[in-house]
């Protein structure tokens, strides 16, 4: 091999280093983007003896590749599963996808929501400074002979 080949032979190796290392520094970067949000977690009512909601499970999915425009994996970026309070166990919930109801606010709240057949329920959720998440639920029966209402709720940390 020529003193030229081998000149040419280095620089090809050189650069494809350099561009592992580029694309290495990219990957890393992007995922300290997906920082586990404060709301993710499991949540115990603060009220041990509630007739309402009991526990809150929130987890989050991090969406931090666009592929064909739309975020990756897809979904939601949150889901929260609600578990009310019944008797031998807590009924479960199913799980609603949930998203910011301000996308640039980072500390707005988020909202998700449930159709159970016989009543919707539009839940937001956030967190205080003070450590605790504050869940409200708005259910809208189908049934017109029954009253729509809200719940408030505030949890803590497992």
């Amino acid at each position: 091999m020529s003193m030229r080949e081998k000149a040419v032979q280095c620089l090809i190796t050189l650069a494809t280093i350099i561009v592992l290392f580029f694309l290495l520094g990219v990957i890393q970067y992007a995922h300290a983007l997906c920082v586990t949000p404060q709301e993710a977690g499991s949540w115990r009512n603060i009220d041990a003896n509630t007739r309402s909601i009991t526990r809150a499970e929130i987890r989050f999915q991090c969406q931090d590749q666009i592929i064909n425009g739309q975020p990756y994996p897809p979904g939601e970026p949150f889901y929260i599963r609600l578990f009310g309070s019944c008797h031998p166990t807590d009924c479960r919930w199913d799980e609603a996808g949930a998203k910011r109801t301000n996308p640039s606010d980072r500390t707005s709240w988020l909202k998700g929501t449930l159709d159970q057949g016989f009543a919707k329920r539009t839940i937001f959720f956030t967190t205080h400074p003070n450590g605790r998440l504050q869940v409200q639920v708005h259910t809208d029966f189908k049934a017109n002979n029954r009253d729509d209402y809200w719940m408030n709720e505030w949890f803590v940390r497992q």
